[in-house]
């Protein structure tokens, strides 16, 4: 009997070849995420920014926001902003081209580090006091031979809304 002709090793074949041990697995690039409140403290019906650093390993990019190709995975940053608050823009920073091997066209990414902005508009009912912004970053780093597994990194910005000044006071 022969191995193309017996279901038994092909069986054996794929279960041998399964087992993945995983320290002979890359590791997977990690980023270094630090929010940062710009805006401190913002009154009700004001605008607040917020910034998002983001430092990968040396010599990882991320695609951007808007990669070359759209089967590549882009860079996004979602912020879940609280009741009475809205997201007004998030500003992507300017990306690099970076020719690969193989590729046609360049690659349209983000290098190593870099910071993200966001603009938030907080409603006049938006009681004084505390405000948490919870955001998730998801990327992809890649090296100059491979991408590894997406990732996403949580994160938060926590500013005081200030009470309003009262007239007269």
């Amino acid at each position: 009997m022969t191995m193309e002709k017996s279901p038994f090793a092909i069986v054996a074949l794929l279960i041998a070849c399964s087992h993945v041990d995983p320290a002979a697995q890359p590791k997977r690039p990690q980023a270094e995420i630090a929010p940062i409140v710009e805006t401190a403290r913002v009154a009700p019906g004001g605008e607040a920014r917020l910034s998002l650093h983001v430092k990968l390993p040396s010599r990882m990019h991320v695609q951007s926001n808007k990669p070359s190709d759209p089967l590549f995975i882009p860079t996004v940053l979602t912020v879940d902003v609280p009741k009475g608050v809205t997201v007004a823009e998030i500003i992507y920073p300017s990306s690099e081209r970076l020719k690969q091997d193989g590729l046609k066209d360049p690659l349209v990414v983000f290098g190593s580090e870099f910071t993200l902005r966001v603009r938030l508009k907080v409603a006049s009912t938006v009681p004084p006091g505390e405000l948490v912004v919870p955001g998730r970053l998801r990327y992809q780093a890649c090296d100059d031979t491979t991408c590894y597994p997406p990732r996403n990194a949580d994160t938060k910005w926590s500013l005081q809304v200030a009470p309003v000044a009262r007239k007269g006071s």
